[in-house]
């Protein structure tokens, strides 16, 4: 598998933890704003990893 084939694979599995963390509605919501943007769970995902990376960066 090539780089970018197992980028989009660990994307698709951060994806999935994160979908089946969250109650239905939540869950709904995501997908129905995932139908218009394709990337927004992915953003998501980048968006916290980057707030717990800057907690522990500040010993948070």
């Amino acid at each position: 598998m090539d780089a970018i084939g197992a980028q989009l694979e660990q994307q698709m599995i951060e994806r999935d933890e994160l979908l089946d963390s969250v109650d239905d509605n939540t869950r709904a919501y995501l997908l129905s704003c995932e139908e218009r943007d394709p990337w927004y769970i992915t953003r998501i995902i980048r968006n916290r990893d980057d707030i717990l990376f800057e907690q522990q960066r500040r010993g948070e």
